[in-house]
C-alpha cells in the first residue's frame, strides 16, 4: 500500500464553457472531466435548457457531446437546440450538428452502465469519444426513491464514467418540499449540484454542493430571455431598499425590511420575525406561495419591521411586508419614495382600509412627509377616496402656509400580482 505522500494526485482537468460565463463563475471554473453533476429543479424551470446550452457551447467548439433523453422526444430536444442557438453563425451551427448527438434508447437508469460500456467507451461505436453526457432524467419514468437496485446501477454508471474521464450531467426532479427526489445517498454519489429555483422570469441558481470548489449559497440570478435561453440577469446583486408602510399611529412611517435566503443544503429553513405576530407572518407566506411561478419552499426568512413607537401590528402593513419579502427574493429594488398600504386576504387581494385610516394617512403624508413619498400603492376601491383626502389636506396646508407638494401619485391595485407587475414589469408577472 502506498504512503499518502506517494499517492498520485492528478490536476483538475476542465472543460470550459465560455459561452456561459455565469456558469463558470458558479462552478469556480469549467466542468471537471470525470465530474458527476446533478441539475435539480421543478418541472419546466429550465433544466433541459441549461443542459442543452452547456452541450451546444461545447459542441460549437468541436467537443463531441451526447444527450440521452427518456422524457422528451428527440424532436423536442432538437427544438430546444434550435431555440438556444438562434443567431449563431453558419460555421458554429455546422459544428453543433457535427458534434452534438442525441439518443432515446436508454429508458431507465438501470440501462446506463451497459449503454456507457458498449456504445460510448468501446472503440468504433457511434458515441465513442464523447466528452460530456447528459441523462434527462433520472426519474423520467416515475422512478421511486425506494428503487434501491436501480439507483445502484446509476452509481455504477457514475463510477464507470468518472474512471473514464467522462463528465456527466444528470437531470433530477425535486419533491414538493424542494428536496432532491430519490434516496439520500444519491446526493453522496454526485460531485456537484446545480439547483434552479423559479421567480417569474428569473431563475435563481445555487450550487449547494461542489467537490471542485466552494459551494454557492447566495443566488446567482439568471433570467429567461425572449428565446427562452438562460442568461445572467442585469440585477445580479440584491440592492438595499426600505419598503414603507404606515401603522395608523403617529406621524412616523413603518420600515419593513426582509432577507430571503436558501438555507444550507440539508438544514431546516428558518423564519425570524422579531416583534411581529408569527401567525400573521405565516399567513403572508402562504399568500405569497400562491402566486403563479413563485417557489418559496424551503427558504429561510429574516423579517424586520421598525415601529417608531412600538405600536401593535396593523393589518395595513401586510402589503409592505409582502413587498419587502419579494424584493429580497426577486433581487429587485423598490423605487424610492413608494408607500404601500393594505391588508392581504388569503387570495392576495388588497383590502380597502378603514375610512378613518385613509383620512389620517393623507394628513400624515402631507404634513410630515411632503416630498418624501411620491406614490402610494393602495386598494383600487380606496383610490378615489385617498386622492380626495390628499387634495383636501394639500389645500389646508397651503392655506396655513405649511407647504405641501401636491405630487403624491395614488396607484390603485386589486391584488399582489398587480403590484408586482407595476413594480417590476420586466419579470413578466401575470395580473390576477
Amino acid at each position: 500500500m502506498p504512503k499518502i505522500s506517494e499517492v498520485h494526485r492528478g490536476g483538475r482537468e476542465t472543460l470550459d464553457v465560455p459561452g456561459l460565463p455565469w456558469l463558470q463563475e458558479a462552478l469556480k471554473g469549467g466542468l471537471t472531466k470525470g465530474g458527476i453533476y446533478l441539475i435539480a429543479g421543478e418541472p419546466g424551470i429550465g433544466k433541459t435548457t441549461l443542459a442543452v446550452q452547456i452541450l451546444t457551447d461545447l459542441a460549437k467548439r468541436g467537443v463531441p457531446v451526447l444527450y440521452l433523453t427518456n422524457e422528451q422526444s428527440l424532436a423536442d430536444i432538437a427544438g430546444v437546440v434550435d431555440r438556444v442557438t438562434t443567431g449563431l453563425g453558419q460555421s458554429e451551427a455546422d459544428a453543433i450538428k457535427a458534434n452534438l448527438f442525441c439518443d432515446d434508447t436508454v429508458p431507465e437508469i438501470k440501462d446506463l452502465p451497459d449503454f456507457l460500456a458498449r456504445r460510448v467507451l468501446s472503440d468504433g461505436q457511434e458515441y465513442h469519444g464523447s466528452k460530456v453526457l447528459v441523462y434527462d432524467s433520472i426519474q423520467g419514468r416515475g422512478l421511486a426513491a425506494t428503487a434501491t437496485q436501480k439507483y445502484k446501477e446509476l452509481y455504477k454508471f457514475n463510477d464507470l464514467a468518472k474512471n473514464s474521464g467522462l463528465c456527466s450531467l444528470l437531470i433530477g426532479h425535486i419533491t414538493k418540499r424542494g428536496q432532491v427526489a430519490g434516496p439520500k445517498d444519491l446526493e453522496h454519489n454526485i460531485d456537484a449540484m446545480i439547483y434552479l429555483r423559479r421567480a417569474f422570469r428569473l431563475r435563481p441558481l445555487f450550487v449547494p454542493k461542489n467537490r471542485f470548489g466552494p459551494a454557492v449559497f447566495d443566488p446567482l440570478v439568471l433570467i429567461m430571455d425572449d428565446y427562452g435561453k438562460l442568461t445572467k440577469a442585469p440585477h445580479t446583486t440584491a440592492q438595499s431598499s426600505v419598503v414603507y408602510g404606515w401603522s395608523g399611529v403617529g406621524e412616523n412611517l413603518t420600515e419593513a425590511q426582509a432577507v430571503v435566503s436558501l438555507p444550507r443544503y440539508g438544514s431546516n429553513p428558518e423564519l425570524n420575525a422579531p416583534n411581529l405576530p408569527r401567525a400573521r407572518v405565516k399567513q403572508l407566506m402562504n399568500t405569497i406561495s400562491q402566486l403563479k411561478d413563485v417557489d418559496v419552499t424551503n427558504l429561510s426568512y429574516t423579517i424586520n419591521c421598525f415601529f417608531p413607537r412600538r405600536e401593535p401590528y396593523a393589518s395595513e402593513l401586510d402589503l409592505p411586508l409582502a413587498i419587502a419579502l419579494l424584493s429580497s427574493y426577486l433581487q429587485q429594488a423598490v423605487q424610492t419614495g413608494s408607500l404601500f398600504v393594505g391588508e392581504l386576504d388569503l387570495t392576495s387581494r388588497v383590502r380597502r382600509p378603514d375610512p378613518n385610516y385613509l383620512a389620517e394617512l393623507a394628513q400624515v403624508l402631507v404634513r410630515a412627509h411632503s416630498g418624501t413619498i411620491q406614490r402610494i400603492y393602495i386598494s383600487a376601491e380606496a383610490e378615489r377616496e385617498t386622492k380626495e383626502h390628499l387634495i383636501e389636506q394639500e389645500k389646508a396646508a397651503q392655506a396655513e402656509g405649511a407647504g405641501g407638494s401636491g405630487k403624491i401619485q395614488v396607484i390603485g391595485v386589486r391584488d399582489l400580482s398587480t403590484v408586482l407587475k407595476l413594480l417590476w414589469p420586466d419579470l413578466g408577472v401575470a395580473s390576477g
